[in-house]
């Protein structure tokens, strides 16, 4: 299995979760498989490609709001949550809480950042209750250096290829990939390029990246839109303002403004739950021509829309 398989989530990871595919085949009805949250919308960087840099800078969600819905989901078999931007989540006041919260409840977490303050705000306790960590590394772009502390889960890091990448910085993703010996290193491109820009970048990246060898990956970002959006029911994203949408890729639309636009709010927070009791309403994509889940939708789709030839494999 190759790294992106693994390591990203858009691959064919839904299908080692039959019970919530046999209940959408039977019932036309979803379950939660993984939840993304962004409690906090403050972040100590301003990322020149940063996809969500248009927003309120001083959002949180309540502790009692994620408690709820944590608590809420978990009655619906929610597996994991990953903890997110938004800002960055080690500045959320009460991210110790959270992640201690939801080790209780008996959830995989994956928590996703910038990493600066990684280490000064994330206790030991916390620490070991992720399942992985993935570093942004683009932060070398804008601090000289950060000490990152030893995890019990998974370490992984990441870095956006954009206009402050330089040889020096590349010099020091090699460094720390050997400091830290992280499972992988994912390198993808600044996603906020054109379609055009996007297509060269994974040609010219992708055969770059093939030459550092392990544990580095390049992941193509691939747009296209497919026919419904099913996504959000199996993997919703939690706005820190406390709006959900269906996926945490809405920020890339060109009318989105580089922010979650209320255009593509599917529900607040307090209603989440509620929606996985009701028959399953696609989104209509058509103004998501920047979609990087086509492949899980129209998996889903095809779980939908039957044509009576599916035995023929």
């Amino acid at each position: 299995m190759n790294q992106e398989s693994i390591w990203t989530s858009t691959g064919v990871k839904i299908l080692h979760h039959p019970s919530v595919l046999r209940k959408i085949i039977d019932h036309r009805i979803a379950l939660p498989i993984s939840l993304q949250i962004s409690p906090t919308s403050k972040c100590n960087l301003r990322c020149s490609f940063c996809s969500n840099i248009n927003r309120e800078k001083d959002e949180q969600l309540p502790f009692e709001t994620i408690k709820r819905l944590m608590l809420n989901l978990c009655l619906l078999s929610l597996k994991t949550v990953e903890w997110t931007g938004g800002g960055d989540p080690t500045l959320y006041p009460f991210i110790n809480e959270v992640i201690n919260l939801a080790d209780r409840l008996h959830l995989k977490q994956g928590l996703i950042t910038n990493g600066i303050k990684l280490k000064e705000n994330i206790t030991h306790e916390s620490l070991n209750a992720l399942h992985w960590i993935r570093i942004s590394l683009n932060c070398l772009d804008y601090v000289e250096d950060i000490e990152l502390p030893k995890i019990k889960g998974v370490l992984g890091f990441s870095y956006v290829m954009n206009e402050e990448t330089s040889p020096a910085i590349i010099k020091k993703l090699v460094q720390y990939a050997k400091d830290y010996n992280p499972s992988y290193v994912r390198i993808v491109p600044n996603c906020l390029s054109s379609n055009e820009e996007q297509i060269r970048n994974n040609k010219i990246l992708s055969e770059m990246i093939k030459d550092w060898g392990s544990p580095f990956f390049y992941q193509a970002k691939v747009f296209e839109q497919p026919k419904n959006c099913w996504w959000g029911y199996l993997k919703p994203f939690v706005n820190h303002d406390g709006s959900v949408f269906r996926c945490s890729s809405i920020v890339l639309n060109p009318d989105a403004d580089r922010t979650f636009h209320e255009k593509y709010k599917w529900c607040n927070v307090e209603e989440l739950h509620s929606m996985y009791t009701k028959e399953m309403v696609p989104f209509d994509p058509r103004d998501c021509p920047r979609c990087v889940f086509s492949n899980q939708n129209n998996l889903i789709e095809s779980l939908m829309t039957p044509n009576g030839q599916e035995a023929f494999i």
